[in-house]
């Protein structure tokens, strides 16, 4: 009986030493990161697409449900923001980056009828005295920037530096980073294939 116990109290032991060993390993899978600073937004002509032009590299991304598009081209957009501490994306090793945008009003009170543009894209707040706010979840892929653009656009009032994460070895042992598909047409548009993009008007 005695013995039996003992198995168990030891099986109990070594459950308890491998959850944290998980848990620990878990909190260190993530454990790099770099800063990328964000002012350019372009949005493609059928709202499916949107590049985040960052200080070191290009993010393109593919947004079917055109919620993105839909807020850069609000109206009220200066109401809202980017909130950088909530926002995460993470990159492989094939410079495929996910994550999610935290998006968030500045009020938690404002018109009624913004309030329903907001909730109808799923815009959620725990209380009437907090803010309204959403995630957008992002998929997309990384690139370099073409040292012969030169991107004359609008930029954002204020810039988004957000962090990159990325697994421990995933610098050494990533893919090289392709150049960026973008190109600049002689009507100063730009293109990805045959995608026109125009920018976003910052706020």
């Amino acid at each position: 009986m005695l013995v039996i116990k003992f198995l168990k109290l030891k099986y109990l032991c070594l459950v308890v030493i491998l959850l944290f060993c998980t848990s620990c390993l878990t909190k260190k899978v993530w454990n790099q990161s770099y800063k990328e600073n964000f002012n350019q937004f372009l949005i493609s002509q059928n709202g499916k697409m949107v590049v985040f032009l960052g200080s070191k590299y290009h993010y393109i991304f593919h947004d079917n449900s055109k919620t993105l598009e839909r807020l850069l081209k609000w109206p009220n957009r200066g109401n809202l923001f980017i909130n950088t501490q909530e926002t995460k994306f993470k990159l492989s090793k094939r410079n495929i980056v996910t994550g999610y945008v935290a998006v968030e009003s500045f009020y938690n009170t404002m018109p009624a009828q913004d309030h329903e543009f907001l909730r109808a894209l799923g815009f959620t707040r725990k209380d009437k005295y907090l803010a309204p706010k959403i995630k957008l979840m992002m998929k997309g892929k990384r690139y370099l920037p073409r040292a012969d653009l030169g991107y004359n656009i609008p930029q954002f009032q204020r810039s988004y530096m957000i962090p990159i994460y990325y697994k421990g070895d995933t610098i050494d042992n990533i893919k090289k980073v392709a150049i960026t598909p973008i190109t600049i047409a002689a009507d100063s548009t730009f293109i990805i294939g045959k995608i026109i993009l125009s920018p976003f008007r910052g706020q």
